[in-house]
């Protein structure tokens, strides 16, 4: 996946050494804003590493590489973050600094002729549109990442598609967080278990459940799994778990 990425942005292949530079500059950009958001959010609310860990049930050590990009979260912890934090997840994609995730476009003026290089409908296309290689996207531990659908953040709901790599599973144990999800799947097969029941789901299958019950994607398939799925967050427990923790 990450190949793909640095072939949108160079237009053709590279040597070997550049791919694997540009790969380690594009993943260090996408933690630097995972890292960078998740700190903010943490020292804006003046809780300590300590207190953030023992709320999200990870060792303080965990919270600190999170912080500092020395290692991934998992789908699990990173849940257990945003909603402890109050953070939206749109708020972890990487925007700013990468031709991948570029913001809307801005018109420029041709000197010679004194009018906008870019006509009203790619000014449109912009505010409506995300081409495939242009997604805004979360590296989680464990070859996932998700990578957002939407040209920009949502209130209501997170509109994203999820990528498995073989033998990817979001967290060794049940979790849970608020609101309710949706998942298509496109390629590939996901074993969703909720609760004490476990769904195998294949391409064209699609499912609906809370989140709020204990749940755990795992990728069925031995390659790639894909599925597009919508998270709507229950925005009151966010609040209300953000109030618990402020000082």
């Amino acid at each position: 996946m990450w190949y793909r990425y640095c072939m949108a942005e160079v237009g053709s292949v590279p040597p070997a050494t550049e791919v694997s530079a540009r790969f380690d500059d594009l993943a260090e950009r996408r933690l630097a804003a995972m890292r960078l958001a998740l700190a903010e959010r943490r020292r804006a609310l003046g809780l300590s590493m300590s207190s953030l860990a023992r709320e999200v049930g990870v060792s303080p050590s965990m919270v600190s590489q999170i912080e500092r990009g020395q290692t991934l979260p998992s789908v699990a912890t990173l849940f257990a973050l945003v909603t402890a934090l109050g953070v939206d997840i749109d708020a972890l994609f990487e925007t700013s600094g990468d031709d991948d995730a570029r913001p809307a476009a801005k018109p420029e003026r041709l000197h010679a002729e004194g009018r906008e290089a870019l006509p009203p409908r790619q000014l449109r296309e912009d505010r409506y549109v995300v081409r495939h290689d242009r997604r805004p996207t979360i590296a989680i531990q464990g070859g996932i990442s998700w990578e957002r659908l939407s040209p920009a953040p949502l209130e209501a709901l997170e509109f994203f598609e999820l990528v498995y790599a073989p033998g990817a599973a979001s967290s060794e144990e049940l979790y849970r967080h608020p609101g309710t999800e949706m998942l298509l799947v496109l390629e590939g097969a996901f074993r969703i278990h909720v609760g004490f029941e476990e769904y195998l789901l294949e391409r064209g299958d699609s499912m609906q459940f809370p989140s709020s019950l204990p749940h755990r994607y795992v990728n069925a398939a031995e390659g790639v799994s894909r599925a597009v799925t919508v998270v709507m967050p229950d925005v009151h427990a966010g609040e209300a778990a953000s109030s618990q923790l402020a000082p």
